[in-house]
């Protein structure tokens, strides 16, 4: 009996050889290597196949390093669905927090506003600006009512008043029943706010120092904390690669593990304070290599420590650089790949951040959204129920033996170079990321690298999110009202500060007595950028306009001949313009030059884009150009590249030309200065 269920097997094998074959005839004569093979922005190229014979020793041995640092039970309850809250009222937070731990979420984190951050007392007019407005003990516990702090993680976002903020964090759950289950992650940050903010209270060296002795304590304390955070969003952000983010994240953890191990921990303990917070952005493969790099990477530092425990702490946060103002809806589906690619990384926790984070305050529904959408990932994939679930994959195993060869050399060279800290105070590791900035922008501004609902697709009709305005004043006043006076000084010491924060002390009060008045560290902190915000600045100028006069700027597209001619450039010019704030007004098309100018001429726009086919073009565009300009168009464009025609074309009166690949934010950029003034609405 012939066997039914043959299957592939009456196929011919498949080769490589084959495959490139086929592929290169495809191409048509183009370069292989040119259209198929992908150069990462860390150097290393990524082939457009894989197969078994790519795999070496080094990658088959990655999924068995990997599965080493990770706790086999979180197989079965998943990564930790974490949620950030910044709202400045400390009793609208606790309502936010409860909603969310109520609702699926399983942990928190309460990131300290502008005037706790930088350790300055009550009276400071950034009270609750950029956070919640917790400064002394009394807010914090408005902020954790009814929370239990042995079941939910508690963890804290304070800049350079971590310490101060951890002591507070500190004496609220040392307070409560079942303090030792409890799990706070405290994430004293010295080194990432000095790359962040570029200041320190004190030499950089001592804040380590300190923080590390710090964390010595909080560990007596609670044996299942976290202390250090190893931080490398403000790098990522800045417009790091993912390769020099994990160098930086290697440097950061080597500094703090000898400082943990020089404040008298063994090794495994002072690698099990240590938690690495990795921005995520939206390239989906490079985004899981990058969390299972680090595993790889921290793993050798830990085995070259004399560590016995290879475990490893990963929070992923979707990457601010990745999101956009202007139609925030495609954030969802940009979180959504952010926090995929953590939980196919490994990450022991996820925070995928609301839609409009960079709008304002997130309502219950951005929150909402937000955890369920991880909700949705672990309920429907269930990938947290296998260790390593991107192992096996030929492609992603060798993207993450390439990054790590990547970025563990760029590791060594910070090292050799003096440290994480020296390459941040001489300028050097920051010039570096912008030179990748400044490449990068290139390619956002020619539409390569295309950004929905921005660059692509604009919709500038869109109606606007709107976010909760808290009345600042009224949370000040509060806040001032929870506090008493406090006369004493406060010791080095974490009992000594607990013992101060029971007693009244603020975060502004131990700060000072802890570091003084002033900065001592002052360096030129990295730049945070977003993708879209130069598109968004086009867009702002466009909208103010609209604000003042009614009407978004307008260009008129001289469309030739009929629909199926003219469509395609039609689109592309449509899309060009408004992603620069610049609204198309549209027509059927036109069958001569008259006509076209007819209908600018009663569209009161002043300039105009000329549309249609190539061959059109040859018939019609120089004079449809001539005709524009005799009714009065100050810049004629044409959709399309001119080739050999550029001369002929210019001659007649067309200014631009707009195609694939010309720079959208330099042509746009033009039109609104021509539109509205170089000066006027910037």
């Amino acid at each position: 009996m012939s066997d039914p269920l043959k299957l592939a097997s009456e196929f011919p094998s498949a080769d490589y050889a084959s495959w490139r074959k086929l592929a290169e005839d495809a191409l048509k004569g183009a370069p292989f290597d040119k259209k198929l093979v992908t150069r990462a922005r860390d150097g290393f190229s990524v082939q457009p196949i894989y197969t078994l014979d790519d795999q070496d020793d080094a990658t088959r041995l990655i999924h068995e390093v990997l599965t080493a640092t990770v706790e086999p039970r979180e197989t079965v309850t998943g990564w930790d669905i974490r949620q950030l809250h910044t709202h400045p009222d400390p009793k609208a937070t606790n309502a936010a927090i409860l909603d969310d731990l109520e609702n699926g979420a399983t942990s928190i984190t309460l990131k300290l506003d502008a005037a706790a951050r930088q350790g300055r007392e009550i009276s400071s007019g950034e009270v609750g600006v950029d956070g919640i407005a917790i400064h002394c003990l009394a807010d914090l516990k408005i902020a954790l009512d009814d929370i239990y702090t042995n079941l939910a993680t508690i963890g804290l976002d304070a800049g350079a008043a971590g310490v101060p903020a951890a002591a507070l964090l500190a004496a609220h759950i040392a307070s409560s029943d079942d303090a030792d289950e409890a799990a706070p992650a405290f994430n004293i940050d010295p080194i990432g706010t000095l790359a962040a903010t570029g200041a320190l209270p004190c030499s950089a060296e001592d804040a380590i120092g300190h923080a590390a002795s710090v964390a010595c304590d909080l560990i007596d304390l609670f044996p299942l904390a976290t202390a250090i955070s190893v931080n490398g969003t403000p790098y990522y952000n800045a417009g790091a690669t993912d390769g020099q983010e994990l160098a930086c994240l290697l440097a950061s953890g080597v500094t703090y593990l000898r400082a943990l191990t020089d404040a008298g921990m063994v090794v495994d303990q002072a690698a099990g304070e240590i938690v690495f917070n990795v921005a995520v952005g939206t390239d989906f493969f490079a985004g899981i290599a990058k969390l299972r790099a680090l595993r790889m990477m921290w793993s050798r530092v830990l085995s070259a420590s004399g560590a016995q425990d290879a475990t490893i702490s990963i929070n992923a946060i979707s990457a601010e650089m990745a999101l956009t103002k202007v139609d925030p809806w495609v954030n969802m589906l940009r979180t959504t790949v952010t926090s995929f690619a953590a939980g196919l990384g490994g990450a022991d926790s996820v925070t995928c951040l609301p839609y409009d984070h960079l709008i304002g305050l997130p309502d219950g529904f951005a929150r909402r959204i937000a955890r369920n959408t991880q909700l949705i990932l672990q309920e429907e994939s269930n990938v947290h129920r296998v260790i390593d679930p991107a192992g096996g994959s030929w492609f992603i195993e060798n993207l993450t033996k390439e990054l790590a060869q990547t970025a563990w050399g760029k590791f060594q060279s910070l090292e050799a170079s003096g440290g994480i800290l020296k390459a941040l105070a001489n300028g050097s590791l920051k010039s570096e990321i912008e030179t990748v900035w400044q490449e990068r922008e290139k390619r956002l501004a020619t539409r390569r690298d295309p950004l929905t609902g921005v660059s692509e697709f604009p919709n500038i009709a869109e109606a606007k999110v709107q976010c909760d305005t808290p009345d600042l004043d009224a949370i000040q006043a509060d806040a001032k009202s929870r506090q008493t006076k406090y006369d004493g000084t406060v010791g080095k010491d974490l009992a000594s500060m607990m013992e101060a924060a029971r007693a009244g002390a603020t975060i502004g009060h131990i700060f000072t007595d802890l570091y003084g008045t002033s900065a001592a560290t002052r360096i030129s902190p990295l730049t945070p950028h977003r993708l879209s915000e130069s598109f968004e600045a086009l867009r702002k100028r466009a909208d103010a306009h609209k604000s003042a006069s009614g009407s978004f700027p307008q260009i008129f597209l001289a469309n030739l001949g009929k629909v199926a001619q003219h469509t395609a450039r039609a689109t592309f010019a449509r899309n060009f313009f408004e992603a620069g704030g610049i609204e198309a007004i549209t027509s059927n098309g036109f069958d001569t030059a008259d006509a076209a100018a007819k209908a600018f001429a009663e569209s009161d726009a002043k300039i105009a884009v000329i549309c249609g086919s190539d061959p059109q073009y040859g018939d019609m565009a120089s004079d449809v150009a001539k005709a524009l300009k005799s009714a009065g168009a100050s810049m004629v464009y044409l959709a399309g590249h001119p080739g050999e025609a550029r001369d002929s074309y210019e001659a007649a009166g067309i200014d631009e030309f707009i195609y694939v690949g010309a720079d959208v934010l330099a042509i746009c950029g033009a039109a609104l200065d021509h539109l509205l003034g170089k000066r006027g609405e910037k």
